[in-house]
């Protein structure tokens, strides 16, 4: 009997080990998480970018040769990540775990998926059949990206250190500067990403009217500019010196947070506007007030950035937290805002003339499948379905609202519409002409529509014409 039940715990050991050993979800939830941050995120991949540069691991994945900068490998690598996320994303954490350090070897799986995107093609194929102009294209991508890509940039790996370390390294870091010594090759990497930061918020800034907030984070960049230069040619510095330099770029990367937080609340305020003047439509009250909700949160997690008492860490995350409120509500504006617009251009409208009216009523009575009545019948009825479209985007439900509109079958029907409009209405003008002076018009192929004036002047008689 002990023999059988030895044997059977034999046979239950393969199995017993291989689940020990089966792989656990939550590494490929991970890895899958950190390529969809590198898919989406510019600064992000900047991040990896320069851990993987201070692994000395760049000359493995991308050609060096001819490259003399750190910016240049940096770009490199950059470039790499992006077309190849999953591996990047599985380097990333082999680093990451250990301490910055490459394994002796590095196992990497190739992953294959696809994001649907039909959900946010559907937004702007509603903009683009829309001409809606209140919400540019660039505005919404922008939306996406942090709705779906995390955060921007992480604000929490300090500039310099007291001590500890050597000077060689490529990213500048507070173990970087033993005894206070000075990496002068990362302090200028530092202070090109600081360029290239203000650089991108300056027409921000202008279109929204931020002057302010652009001018206090730039005085603290020229304070960090003329703080490095001051240490131009030098080795080392003083310990002053490195606290300085360090207070400086965190100071400067509040600034900027405080500014993105601004620039939210100002894209905020104008879309508050742009809906007041539709207020009365379906769902503008519900939209109205989550706007004006969502923008009294971000102006107190702006004060709070502005008053300098929140850490460039803490800063980081109050943004990437209103990043991710912003883009929300901001998709549902963009969509409520197409569904108005849309409702607006594809209104029948009244006819453009006698000929228009007399030859809709003909068509519509004999001719019910032609184009032009059957257009004028499909936009008659579609209001009710744009009012209830416009009432669910309003409610936050985006799935709904876009179902129960059809944006290209809407715009094609406003297209004929004013066609055929525009067809009678130049019909009208050159028949009663023709009819009343039929030697006083000459045709002018002009565009978009024919043009008349008086064929037979007395100066053009003189001219012999």
């Amino acid at each position: 009997m002990k023999i059988i039940f030895l044997l059977f715990l034999a046979a239950l050991t393969p199995a017993i080990r291989a689940q020990e050993l089966a792989p656990q979800s939550a590494s490929a939830d991970e890895a899958a998480a950190v390529a969809n941050k590198l898919m989406t995120s510019l600064f992000f991949r900047g991040e990896v970018a320069d851990k993987i540069l201070d692994s000395g691991e760049a000359g493995r994945l991308v050609n060096l040769d001819g490259v003399e900068t750190n910016a240049e490998a940096r770009g490199l690598l950059i470039t790499w990540i992006r077309r190849n996320p999953d591996k990047a994303a599985q380097l990333y954490l082999n680093l990451k775990g250990a301490g910055g350090k490459v394994h002796t070897a590095i196992e990497t799986r190739e992953m294959t998926w696809e994001f649907n995107p039909a959900f946010l093609e559907a937004i702007k194929a509603l903009n683009a059949a829309a001409g809606s102009s209140s919400v540019s294209r660039e505005a919404m991508e922008i939306a996406a990206r942090r709705l779906y890509g995390g955060s921007r940039e992480e604000a929490d790996s300090p500039v310099i250190k007291d001590g500890g370390g050597k000077a060689g390294g490529k990213g500048l870091k507070r173990e970087d500067f033993a005894d206070y010594r000075l990496n002068r090759d990362a302090l200028g990497a530092e202070l090109s990403r600081a360029a290239g930061w203000m650089d991108a918020a300056r027409p921000e800034a202008v279109r929204l009217n931020l002057g302010g907030s652009y001018g206090a984070a730039l005085s603290i960049y020229q304070e960090f500019v003329v703080a490095a230069a001051s240490l131009k040619g030098r080795a080392a510095m003083t310990a002053l010196e490195s606290e300085r330099l360090e207070t400086l770029r965190s100071a400067l990367r509040s600034s900027l947070g405080a500014l993105a937080l601004r620039a939210r609340i100002a894209e905020l305020a104008a879309a508050e506007a742009a809906l007041t003047a539709a207020r009365g439509e379906p769902g503008s009250a519900a939209l109205l007030a989550a706007l004006g909700k969502l923008r009294a949160e971000l102006e107190g997690l702006a004060a709070q950035a502005e008053s300098g008492r929140a850490g460039a860490k803490e800063v980081a995350g109050l943004v990437n937290a209103a990043e991710g409120k912003f883009a929300g509500v901001y998709l549902v504006y963009s969509a409520y805002d197409g569904l108005l617009s849309l409702k607006r251009r594809s209104a029948p409208g009244a006819f453009s003339c006698l000929y228009d009216y007399a030859a809709w009523r003909y068509l519509a009575a004999y001719f019910p499948g032609s184009p032009y009545p059957k257009a004028r019948a499909e936009l008659t009825a579609a209001a009710g379905a744009l009012d209830g479209a416009l009432a669910k985007a309003g409610d936050g439900d985006l799935p709904g609202a876009l179902a129960a509109a059809d944006p290209a079958r809407l715009e094609a029907a406003a297209a004929q519409l004013r066609s055929s409009s525009s067809f009678y209405r130049a019909a009208q003008f050159f028949g009663w002409g023709l009819f009343f002076r039929p030697v006083e018009l000459k045709v002018l192929p002009a565009k978009p529509r024919p043009a008349f004036r008086p064929a037979l002047t007395i100066a053009e008689l003189n001219r012999g014409r």
